[in-house]
């Protein structure tokens, strides 16, 4: 008990506690224009409808290449699109939004792309 709650007075002070990531939250964020400050009206969904391009391997690859740009991480690709096609600023990598939206985009790769889609992940 002690340890407990000297775990959890650790965890508030430092601002680490985490939430388990949701689908649901995560679906709504992928639907949502406004995310991450969006200003020009598109969604994940306005270029990802069901999931297109997004591929079963998504969260196995170390590379990506998105409008011209190599990147490294999921994390990187979802800001790209969150900054150009839904003109938006970044969201945390490792925040509460990221979580959620990556849960979600989980949910859409069941079934494996096209591999032009799989070979490069073109932006709106």
């Amino acid at each position: 008990m002690k340890k407990t709650l000297m775990l959890v007075a650790a965890l508030m002070m430092t601002g680490t506690l985490v939430y388990a990531a949701s689908a649901d939250k995560g679906k709504a964020l992928f639907e949502s224009p406004t995310l991450g400050g969006g200003t020009t009206g598109k969604t994940c969904n306005t270029c990802h409808e069901d999931g297109k391009g997004l591929g079963s391997d998504l969260f196995e690859r170390k590379q990506f290449t998105i409008m011209g740009m190599e990147k490294k991480s999921l994390a990187e690709v979802i800001n790209i699109c969150i900054e150009k096609p839904l003109g938006g600023v970044a969201i945390d990598p490792q925040g509460q939004e990221m979580q959620d939206l990556t849960a979600y985009m989980k949910t859409l790769t069941d079934k494996p792309a096209p591999k032009k889609a799989r070979q490069a992940i073109e932006g709106c």
